[in-house]
């Protein structure tokens, strides 16, 4: 309920314009725009769908101020010209439908990151001065509330801002000149009333550059000349320090805020804020408002839950960087590992006739084809032997423990669900056939296979170790197979003095792995001392040894350990078949992939139904 967060719903005021709330969804790309940069219907029902549910403040992806030279995204959004302004009253005419929510838009430039801004002739500099003003007053003339200037990730502001990159000895060579002409530019066009916002860069997490104690120093100057709030970020440094994988803790970029403050005018508080109790903390003690982006990805009405007293029906953002291998990997539109629905933004319909499901598998896939078929209004009849499947496993090793608040989400949705009948215990083909079903949905996930025989019980399967039916401590360890499931066994493993070893067939180690979690992950088992030796298959086992076989050579050689791990992989697991019904298979049971997979099938399955 909103008393039990009073920070969390208590108005705030930038500029002169009142929020509801002190929730801020942020500028996260989504691919949704155009090559050419104009808007398109999935665009504008993103956005829409966030506002529906209750957010106070929502900012529009980094934005282009000057197409094509500034742009850095394959499918960025453009507002540089009044052949664009069509567009942008469109997304502000449904954004304010919604009663009390505010929309701003960030302004934004790729710069030079390899020049830095050193060569600019003051003549280019004044020009790109007028271009983010010229977009401002773009956006207040489509009806947009404010607009923010990009000044963080390595941008062009971002490039003025920082001694690694700004060594002008002109006077654009004061690290504030050019964000506080953009700032006069914008009044001078749009009015001093206008509110701008900045996104900066207050630490650039790299050895010369902003540090903390000059980016307080830059960000009070900046709200001395006139910006209205805030948003304290990261500049220059790594991806990994702004698109966290899921290892790390929540709100841990919360500090940034708090270490600027106070000053003249509201601070926003990034990073892994996940869940209302967190936030509301962080308003207590660190920001004036905190910035949620994945959370409002996972979950639209994560402000609408928590208003209600629902918080334990909001769907957490488990930070499984799905949507960031999407956008930032792949250079395609945005998807979300725990919400299939992300793109579509569809209300699921009532089925035309209500029908007996059958569901066999709790796992990911299962749950979300349940959730999805009962919400069409059908009986399902959901039958495991573990609630949450592979997720139980996966959550075990170090820093993956957010993958329980999606078992947490499922059980929590489904017991509310008076359609939705619960069987644990062993699933057999009678026990399916009894219910007279209409559908069967086979989501029984897969199960790990060993390439040898593993006689006399030499290799022990990776689940019984993540189960915690087999215990390994200070133990010399080899582990089969240097995938994910292989390297986190490592990891876990490593918790309990154990030296391990890692053999791999191919020489890619996590190709299939968002490349800003595979470089964490790898750094992890360099910091523990575990090694990959790649191009090796695994040949057979014996007491206290293994034998391997080098993949171009031939040659085999026997490495000596006191435990095999077996991580080679996992193979589909379909225990029976139902034939003459409609009947559907899902997730791993198909196919050996991820989450993010069977939770979009079973979504896809359920709407079907």
């Amino acid at each position: 309920m909103k008393e039990d967060y009073p920070k969390l719903f208590e108005p705030i005021t930038i500029g002169n314009v009142e929020l509801m709330n002190r929730v801020v969804f942020p500028p996260i790309s989504t691919n949704f725009a155009l090559e050419n940069g104009r808007l398109t219907e999935r665009f504008v029902k993103h956005y829409e769908r966030r506002a529906r549910g209750g957010v106070g403040l929502i900012i529009v992806e980094n934005t282009s101020i000057d197409y094509p030279e500034g742009k850095h995204m394959p499918f960025q959004p453009r507002i540089d010209s009044k052949a664009v302004l069509k567009d942008w009253e469109w997304l502000a005419f449904e954004i304010h439908k919604h009663e009390g929510v505010k929309l701003s838009v960030e302004l934004a430039h790729e710069g030079w990151k390899k020049m830095g801004v050193d060569y600019l002739s003051p003549e280019k500099i004044e020009e790109l001065v007028e271009k983010f003003a010229y977009s401002a007053r773009l956006a207040m003339d489509a009806g947009f509330d404010m607009v923010e200037v990009q000044s963080a990730h390595g941008l062009l502001v971002n490039q003025f801002l920082s001694p690694l990159t700004n060594h002008r000895d002109d006077e654009w060579g004061e690290p504030t000149r050019f964000a506080v002409e953009v700032r006069k530019r914008i009044a001078e066009k749009c009015g001093r009333d206008f509110p701008v916002t900045i996104r900066l860069a207050v630490d650039d997490f790299l050895e010369g550059g902003i540090t903390l104690r000059t980016g307080r120093e830059i960000a009070l100057t900046l709200a001395r000349a006139g910006y209205d709030m805030i948003q304290a970020d990261i500049g220059l440094g790594p991806k990994e320090k702004r698109l966290e994988p899921m290892h790390y803790p929540q709100a841990w970029r919360a500090y940034l805020a708090e270490r600027i403050r106070p000053l003249p005018v509201p601070v926003a508080a990034v990073g892994m804020i996940r869940e209302p109790a967190v936030a509301e903390k962080v308003l207590e003690t660190q920001a004036d408002l905190v910035i949620l982006g994945r959370p409002l990805i996972a979950d639209p009405d994560w402000v609408k839950k928590v208003a209600e007293g629902k918080e334990h029906l909001i769907r957490r953002c488990i930070g499984c960087s799905e949507c960031i291998k999407a956008v930032h990997d792949e250079k395609g539109p945005i998807r979300c590992g725990a919400n299939a629905n992300v793109g579509n933004e569809e209300e699921i319909p009532k089925a035309p006739r209500k029908r007996v499901v059958a569901i066999i598998g709790a796992g990911p896939g299962g749950l979300e084809a349940a959730r999805v078929a009962a919400m069409r209004g059908h009986e399902v009849h959901l039958f495991y032997e573990v609630f949450g499947g592979q997720l139980t496993l996966a959550m075990v090793p170090p820093g993956k423990e957010k993958i329980s608040w999606l078992i947490e989400y499922y059980r929590n949705v489904l017991s509310e669900m008076p359609n939705v009948h619960l069987h644990e215990g062993e699933t057999t083909k009678e026990k399916i056939l009894k219910l007279n079903p209409q559908a069967v949905v086979m989501a029984t996930g897969a199960k790990p296979f060993l390439p040898c025989s593993g006689e006399r019980g030499l290799i022990t399967p990776f689940d019984k170790v993540l189960r915690g039916d087999v215990k390994v401590e200070n133990k010399d360890v080899l582990i089969g197979g240097g995938g994910l499931v292989g390297v986190e066994t490592a990891l876990y493993l490593a918790r309990f003095n154990n030296r391990i070893r890692i053999i791999k067939r191919s020489p890619a180690i996590l190709p299939e792995v968002e490349r800003i979690t595979r470089g964490y992950l790898l750094r992890e088992l360099e910091e523990r001392g575990i090694h990959i030796l790649t191009g090796r298959r695994f040949v057979s086992a014996g007491e206290g040894y293994a034998v391997v076989e080098n993949t171009e050579t031939g040659e085999k050689e026997m490495v000596e350990c006191d435990v095999i791990v077996g991580a080679f992989g996992m193979r589909p697991y379909v225990p029976f078949v139902v034939e003459g019904i409609e009947y559907h298979i899902i997730g791993d049971a198909k196919s050996v992939r991820n989450i993010a997979s069977a939770v979009r099938e079973g979504y896809e399955v359920g709407r079907k139904l």
